[in-house]
């Protein structure tokens, strides 16, 4: 395939996205309004935003890089400095220091589902540190071009928010988690890997613990490690045809093989998102999809697979295995997301209660 044929197909892709986009704002402004609260990227550095249960955040200007894939940063090869807006939203009347979760969004970013998740933690007794990867960037979203920063990227901000939150009065240390929704599933989960939480944060200065909502596990490293033998959860509809759950299974797979307190949930009959209230199952027929796509391993230093040799190409980069996967013709359209019945419920109940038991 021509390098023209592959702008084309990739702008093909980015239109989808686009009108994807359209489709998810229009669902999910509604349940904003629902639930009284509604994310302004403009304000959210400056002004304190109100969970639903009245707890107010605490604005915060956090220092992040933009590494340009897995590899570089585990030499060290941060990229470019940014800084993010997050906030902090402590338990009313929390006394001592007490456990806390990052909270990273998917590619659309912050909708009602994450704020929700705070205000679930943060009604019982755990700190809540929701995170803005994209105003900071100059970025709107992430669905219409996942290239504009990358997947390490969004590890190393979930990095960024721990080493903050470690000087924080009131945050103990020693018990912070993350969770995230879609790419931000797939972000706190990449941060939870040891090559990578390792070289970033030191051995056992990891995460303690992770709940990943229905990530995309397109990109794995194939020693399965996961950082200081922390607890690792993974939410997924057995019916998301959004990203593959398969990929998802073998990830956890390979983590038990190695004894690791890991497990992957598939939720009869659910999609992607889930965990959004209010946003019915709705088919968007122009999402691309990444079901199809195989996935890609890396070996600790961060060194591609060729997936057609078996072997590890130091070589090899991010971009010639798009081409690779756009060459195959491996990228479907159309792909279900939303909630139905008490599964947005569900999801909250379990996230809490994982965090409170692993926390």
């Amino acid at each position: 395939m021509t390098i023209t044929r592959l702008r084309a197909a990739a702008g093909a892709i980015a239109s989808a996205w686009r009108a994807a986009l359209m489709s998810v704002l229009l669902l999910t402004g509604a349940s904003a309004q629902a639930q009284g609260s509604t994310f302004d990227p403009a304000t959210y550095g400056s002004t304190p935003f109100v969970l639903v249960n009245g707890v107010s955040g605490q604005p915060v200007a956090l220092p992040s890089h933009s590494p340009i894939d897995y590899g570089p940063l585990i030499r060290g090869e941060l990229g470019a400095p940014v800084t993010l807006t997050a906030q902090l939203f402590m338990p009313q009347g929390a006394t001592g220091d007490i456990p806390v979760v990052i909270i990273i969004p998917g590619s659309g970013n912050l909708a009602p589902n994450y704020f929700q998740h705070a205000a679930t933690l943060t009604s019982n007794g755990i700190a809540a540190f929701v995170v803005d990867p994209f105003t900071g960037r100059g970025v709107v979203n992430t669905i219409a071009n996942q290239d504009q920063f990358s997947f390490a990227a969004s590890a190393y901000d979930t990095f960024a928010a721990v080493k903050w939150l470690r000087t924080k009065k009131g945050i103990d240390g020693r018990r912070i988690g993350a969770t995230g929704g879609s790419r931000g599933g797939t972000a706190v989960m990449m941060a939870f890997s040891a090559p990578l939480s390792d070289a970033v944060l030191g051995r056992g200065q990891g995460l303690r613990a992770v709940l990943a909502g229905y990530p995309w596990c397109g990109v794995q490293f194939y020693s399965a490690r996961l950082a200081d033998r922390g607890a690792f959860l993974i939410l997924q509809g057995d019916h998301d045809n959004y990203v593959s759950p398969i990929q998802c299974q073998d990830a956890a797979h390979a983590m038990t093989v190695l004894g690791q307190d890991a497990i992957i949930e598939l939720v009869p009959g659910a999609r992607h998102s889930f965990d959004r209230a209010g946003v019915a199952p709705t088919e968007l027929p122009d999402a691309v999809k990444t079901v199809r796509l195989p996935t890609v391993y890396m070996d600790d230093s961060g060194a591609y697979y060729d997936p057609t040799t078996g072997r590890v190409d130091p070589k090899l980069t991010k971009a010639q295995l798009t081409e690779w996967a756009i060459k195959g013709g491996f990228a479907d359209k159309g792909a279900t997301i939303g909630s139905e019945g008490t599964q947005a419920e569900d999801y909250d109940r379990e996230l809490l209660s994982f965090f409170k038991s692993k926390l």
